[in-house]
C-alpha cells in the first residue's frame, strides 16, 4: 500500500541532472513515448531562494541507465533564468543543499565516502570540503540563523547491535549540535539529547525541527522509538543548546504533534496537532505556542483539515501553508490574528495552469519575503516540470528554466477532468487521458490505473513521469487511461477520505467501477477491452477487483497487499488495520471478508504480480501468498520479484523492466480487432 507519509518531503529523492549522460536521447516532435524515453525526462527538487532573494538553488534529477544510477546535479539560477550555473556536479551521492544564512556557502549531504556526512562548498563554486566525519549516516541537518552552528539528526554511533534480533533493543535517533569554528572548516560536536528516553523523529527530514531566531534553542518532534507506527504519537520539545535542557511543549492534549516552526520574531512556534488520536486519513490543524507563555492559539481549520505549515512570512504575522486540493495542491496564507486565510494559488479546474502536481517528495516551493516573490516547481499533464517564479502579491508565474523543453512537442497527452456519481450517490472525480489516435465516435481500450494510499491522490502531473506507470506509452498505443480519486483520497474533504474506515474494499471499489461504467456510457471505451493496473494500495485494489469481477482482460498489481491477517504481523505499522476498523484480534471477520487472498476462487483474470523483494512496507510474502493461491485454483498468474528493490525504490534497470513487463502483459491480453 502506498504510504504518502513515507515519501513526503524526504524519502523519494531519486531525481537528477540537466544532462543525462549515457542515457540522453535526441528527441524530436516525431518521437513517440516509450518507457525508455520517459526516463529521460528530468525531475526537479529541493528548490530554495538565496538569503537575499536574488538567486535560486534547485536539483535537476536524471537517470544513468547504463550504470544503473539515479543522479542529481545542483544548479544556481537568478530569478529570471538568464544566468544558470552548476554548483554541485551530478552524482548519485549528493542531497539536501542549504544556503548558509549569509549566502556565502552551501551545505549538503554526501555519501561519497560511504557514510552520509555534511560538506560545504562556496556558493560561487569551487572545491567541496567535508565538515563532519561521523560513522553513521546523517539523515538531515539545518543551519542556525546566525550561521555558526548546524543541528542534525543521526542515530547513536556508539550503539552496539545485539547478537540476536531483539524487538526491544533498538538504536534511537538523536539531535546533534555542530559548533563551527571561525573559518567554518570543522567544529565541535555535541549530543543535545544524549539522556533522552525518546527517539528524535526523522520523518520529513529537517521539517521535524527548527532553530529559534537567536540560535539558542531547537524545537523538535520526537517519539517513543523509531518507526512510522510510533511517529503517529509524536510530541514536541525544545532543547536549549548551551545547557541541553529539554522542555516538553504542552499543547493541552496528548495528541499527535509535528512540524514545529519558530516565527522570525521568536515569539511563536507554529505546529500541527491532531484533534484526537492520530488518524491515518490525516486530520490535523495548525496551532501556535507562545514562547513567552500563555494559551495555545488555535488557527482556523483549513479547507481539508490537513495543512502542512510551509514557512512564516517575514513579518511573523502570517503563515504560508500547503494542502491537497483535488488534483493539485493549493498554497495559502494564514494570518495569525484569526482572520480568514487566503489562497495564493492553486487551480484544480484549470488543467493547463502549471501547479504543484506531485507528491511532496522534497521542497518544491519557496517564498522570498525580501523580494516579495515565490518560486515553485510546476507541471501539468502535458507540460513537464520546470521552475516558475511569480510576484507574491499578484500571482503571474514566469517559467525560468528549460531543462525539459525538448519534450514539449511529443505526443498529444490530452487529459480531462471527469466526474460521476458512485453507487451511494457520492460525487467522484477522475482524470481521463485520451489515446493518441483518438477519433470521435470510435471506442478504445481502457486501462484503469489506481494510485496508492488510500491516502494518496492522482494529480494533474506530467504523464510520462508518473511513478510505476507507463501512462504516456499506453496513450501512444491507443488506450484511454482512467485515474480515479476514489474514497480515501486526500483533497476532497474529511468525510470523503474517512469513508473507507470500517468498510475497506467497498466504496473504493464502487467508486472505481462506477467510473469505468461512466466512461463506457460516454461512448469512449470498448467494454470488452478493460485492463487494470495499480501500485501499493492501487495494487491491493487491483488484486481485490479481480476477486469481485471478471470484466477485466488482464491485471497488473505492483506491491499490493493481499492477506491482511499476515500483513498485520509482518509490516511496520497498522494503517490497513485502522481502515479495516481495528486489529484482526477483535475484527477477524472483516479481515477474512476483505482480504483478496480469501476470494481467489472467484478470479478468472490473467494477473501479473510484481514487487520489490526488499519491500518492508508490503512484504514480498504478500505477493507470494497470492500467487501460490491463484496457481492452486488454476488462474493464469505470473510473479516477478525485483532484488535490491523496496516499496518505493527500484534500481533504474529493474524499474524500466517493471514498466515494460506490465505494458507487455496488457498488450498480450488485448483483443485484436478483426
Amino acid at each position: 500500500m502506498f504510504r504518502l507519509l513515507k515519501t513526503l518531503f524526504w524519502f523519494v529523492i531519486s531525481c537528477t541532472a540537466i544532462y543525462i549522460g549515457s542515457f540522453q536521447q535526441t528527441v524530436s516532435a516525431q518521437d513517440r513515448w516509450t518507457p525508455e524515453l520517459s526516463l529521460n525526462v528530468n525531475r526537479l527538487s529541493e528548490l530554495a531562494f538565496s538569503p537575499d532573494g536574488k538567486e535560486l538553488i534547485y536539483g535537476v534529477n536524471s537517470v544513468d541507465i547504463q550504470n544503473d544510477r539515479y543522479l542529481v546535479e545542483y544548479v544556481i539560477s537568478d530569478t529570471n533564468g538568464a544566468d544558470v550555473r552548476t554548483l554541485i556536479e551530478k552524482s548519485s551521492h549528493s542531497s539536501s543543499p542549504q544556503w548558509s544564512p549569509d549566502g556565502h556557502l552551501v551545505a549538503y549531504l554526501s555519501s561519497k565516502t560511504g557514510v552520509s556526512n555534511i560538506w560545504f562548498i562556496s556558493s560561487q563554486g569551487g572545491e567541496s570540503r567535508q565538515i563532519t566525519d561521523v560513522s553513521r549516516d546523517i539523515s538531515s541537518f539545518k543551519w542556525s540563523p546566525d550561521g555558526n552552528s548546524i543541528a542534525f539528526v543521526m542515530a547513536d554511533p556508539d550503539f552496539v547491535e545485539p547478537d540476536v534480533e531483539d524487538a526491544d533493543i533498538f538504536n534511537k535517533n538523536r539531535l546533534w549540535h555542530l559548533k563551527l569554528d571561525k573559518d567554518k572548516k570543522s567544529g565541535k560536536l555535541s549530543d543535545l539529547t544524549e539522556n533522552a528516553e525518546f527517539s528524535v523523529s526523522e520523518w520529513a527530514g529537517n521539517w521535524a525541527y527548527d532553530w529559534s531566531p537567536d540560535s539558542r534553542e531547537v524545537v523538535f518532534a520526537h517519539q517513543e522509538r523509531p518507526g512510522l507506527d510510533y511517529w503517529a504519537k509524536a510530541q514536541i520539545s525544545i532543547v536549549e543548546v548551551a545547557t541541553k535542557d529539554v522542555k516538553r511543549l504542552d499543547a493541552g492534549n496528548e495528541n499527535w504533534m509535528y512540524f514545529p516552526k519558530f516565527s522570525p520574531d521568536g515569539k511563536w512556534i507554529a505546529f500541527i496537532n491532531a484533534p484526537g488520536a492520530f488518524k491515518w486519513s490525516f486530520l490535523w490543524d495548525m496551532k501556535l505556542f507562545s514562547v513567552h507563555g500563555g494559551d495555545i492559539v488555535d488557527l482556523p481549520p483549513s479547507k481539508n483539515r490537513l495543512p502542512f505549515p510551509w514557512e512564516w512570512a517575514d513579518d511573523s504575522q502570517s503563515l504560508y501553508f500547503i494542502e491537497n486540493d483535488r488534483v493539485t495542491y493549493s498554497f495559502y496564507e494564514m494570518p495569525i490574528d484569526g482572520s480568514p486565510y487566503a489562497k495564493v494559488f492553486g487551480a484544480p479546474d484549470n488543467l493547463r495552469a502549471p501547479g504543484l502536481n506531485t507528491y511532496l517528495t522534497s521542497s518544491y516551493i519557496d517564498v522570498s519575503g525580501k523580494e516579495a516573490k515565490l518560486a515553485f516547481i510546476g507541471q501539468t499533464h502535458n507540460q513537464p516540470p520546470e521552475i516558475y517564479v511569480s510576484d507574491l502579491t499578484r500571482f503571474a508565474p514566469m517559467k525560468i528554466s528549460q531543462v525539459n523543453d525538448r519534450f514539449n512537442e511529443i505526443g498529444m497527452l490530452r487529459t480531462e477532468l471527469v466526474e460521476w456519481r458512485s453507487l451511494d450517490n457520492t460525487p467522484v472525480e477522475g482524470l481521463l487521458s485520451y489515446p493518441e489516435n483518438y477519433k470521435e465516435g470510435e471506442r478504445f481500450p481502457l486501462v484503469v490505473q489506481i494510485h496508492g494510499g488510500p491516502n494518496g491522490a492522482d494529480f494533474n502531473e506530467y504523464l510520462p513521469l508518473m511513478k510505476f506507470f507507463a501512462t504516456a506509452v499506453y496513450l501512444e498505443k491507443g488506450y484511454f487511461v482512467l485515474r480515479v480519486n476514489y474514497r480515501g483520497t486526500l483533497g476532497y474533504g474529511r468525510k470523503f477520505r474517512e469513508g473507507l474506515v470500517g468498510n475497506f474494499g467497498s466504496p473504493d471499489y464502487q467508486d472505481i467501477m462506477s467510473g469505468v461504467n461512466h466512461v463506457i456510457d460516454l461512448g469512449l471505451v470498448d467494454p470488452e477491452q478493460l485492463f487494470v493496473i495499480g501500485q501499493s494500495n492501487g495494487g491491493t485494489l487491483t488484486s481485490w477487483i479481480i476477486t469481485q469481477t471478471d470484466r477485466f482482460r488482464s491485471a497488473c498489481p505492483v506491491a499490493g497487499e493481499t492477506d491482511y491477517i499476515s500483513l498485520e504481523g509482518t509490516n511496520g505499522y497498522f494503517q490497513t488495520s485502522w481502515y479495516l476498523g481495528g486489529s484482526f484480534i477483535d475484527n477477524l471477520q472483516m479481515f477474512l471478508d476483505r482480504s483478496p487472498i480469501f476470494h481467489v476462487k472467484n478470479v478468472r483474470t490473467p494477473v501479473l504480480i510484481q514487487g520489490g523483494i526488499e519491500d518492508d512496507n508490503v512484504p514480498y510474502t504478500q505477493l507470494e501468498e497470492f500467487y501460490r493461491a491463484l496457481k492452486r485454483v488454476g488462474v493464469d498468474a505470473h510473479l516477478v520479484g525485483y532484488p535490491g528493490s523496496t516499496h518505493d525504490h527500484y534500481p533504474p534497470k529493474l524499474y524500466l523492466r517493471l514498466l515494460q513487463s506490465c505494458l507487455e502483459w496488457t498488450e498480450k491480453h488485448r483483443r485484436t480487432v478483426q
